[in-house]
């Protein structure tokens, strides 16, 4: 297919998916996944030059850096203590994760997406539900940020134990990205109170300052990890985590990120996964999604026990079947997996097709479960 045409394709859905997605209630990248498999179906060669290819991976570091904005530090700080059920419940429901990989004889990997929660599904639910402010739905949104950082990292380790040579410089290289987040932390502190004005434009700025310094950010970040020996998606997390902690949520800006992020690159990735669906599809059997949507359910309700006290029986349900809702950085882990030859195509299609239905159901099943 022509590539202006390509690009064409890509523009015009990334314009629609939002727009029907408000009709038909249904995630708009789901519906991205959904086109690429059909463009897939109808063309054949859709999304196979190298320039796409580009696209897509630059749409998944993408992804990540919002994942990281979306993080609220200051709402881990201030509730962990107090609602301290919560990294209870996550570390519980990681270490079942665990050890169910292990007794269904899977790739350690697998635990990660199994643990994993994807926050693009879980805030517009709690919003869309009026709870998001309740303490019910700050517990989740806690557990959802708590999570989302501890899979990210476990995600990166795995596969740079998985990339490296076993040279225990090679192990600790990536180390090194840590201690330049910390330092860009207290030196974008130190801008903030000593040039205020300056920094003020990153948020209201007719040359789009904030937009043109973060990717900056994120792409020096994924550059870094990319050198060191990680992955760039951590490297592109910490850069939006970094932007999310310096200015304490990011407001404007994070809504122009957002913008350019989901109308522009994001729906590459999300269409080339459709497409690599169609091309892997007979790799799949049909029981293994249904496999690993059963085991990603039973991960998230049982810890969720622990809530029954404080929710009633009911509601500590919904409140496991909200977190076994799985997107973006599943797709990025399967994709990731599926490059370093630690999961085959077919295995990979049957975790996005896993987290299609995943995205589908449980946030259903929750809006009529749970009621504030």
């Amino acid at each position: 297919m022509n590539e202006m045409l390509e690009v064409s394709a890509v523009a015009l859905i990334a314009f629609a998916s939002p727009i029907i997605s408000q009709k038909v209630k249904v995630p708009a990248v789901i519906l991205e996944i959904m086109a690429g498999f059909g463009l897939a179906m109808l063309f054949g060669s859709f999304a196979s030059s190298e320039w796409f290819g580009f696209f897509s991976v630059l749409g998944l570091i993408f992804l990540m850096f919002l994942s990281g904005l979306e993080i609220d530090f200051a709402l881990i700080i201030r509730k962990s203590k107090r609602y301290w059920k919560v990294p209870i419940y996550v570390f519980s429901s990681i270490a079942l994760a665990f050890a169910l990989t292990s007794i269904a004889d899977l790739n350690v990997i697998y635990a990660v997406f199994l643990a994993n929660v994807s926050l693009g599904i879980v805030m517009p639910v709690l919003k869309e539900a009026g709870m998001s402010s309740t303490e019910f739905g700050q517990k989740i949104l806690l557990a959802t940020f708590v999570t989302d950082l501890v899979t990210i990292s476990l995600l990166s380790g795995i596969a740079l134990g998985y990339r490296s040579s076993g040279s225990q410089m090679e192990l600790l290289l990536p180390l090194l990205l840590f201690p330049a987040f910390i330092f860009a932390y207290y030196f974008g502190r130190f801008l903030i109170w000593h040039f205020p004005d300056f920094m003020a434009r990153f948020f209201d700025d007719p040359m789009e300052l904030g937009v043109r310094g973060s990717f900056a950010i994120m792409i020096i970040f994924s550059g870094l990890a990319y050198i060191l020996g990680s992955e760039a998606i951590l490297g592109a997390f910490l850069a939006g985590a970094l932007i999310s902690l310096v200015f304490r949520g990011a407001g404007k800006l994070e809504e122009s990120l957002m913008g350019v992020g989901y109308g522009i690159f994001i729906p590459f990735f999300f269409i080339k996964t459709g497409v690599d669906m169609f091309n892997s599809i007979g790799e799949m059997t049909l029981y293994f999604p249904l496999f690993l949507l059963a085991l990603g359910l039973v991960v998230k309700v049982i810890p969720a026990i622990i809530l029954v006290r404080d929710f009633g029986a009911i509601k500590a349900l919904g409140f496991g079947i909200i977190q076994s809702s799985k997107l973006g950085l599943t797709l990025a882990g399967a994709e990731i997996a599926r490059e370093l030859g630690i999961i085959s195509s077919g295995e990979a299609v049957s975790i996005a097709l896993w987290t299609v239905i995943s995205a589908l159901v449980f946030p259903t099943a929750f809006r009529l479960m749970v009621r504030e």
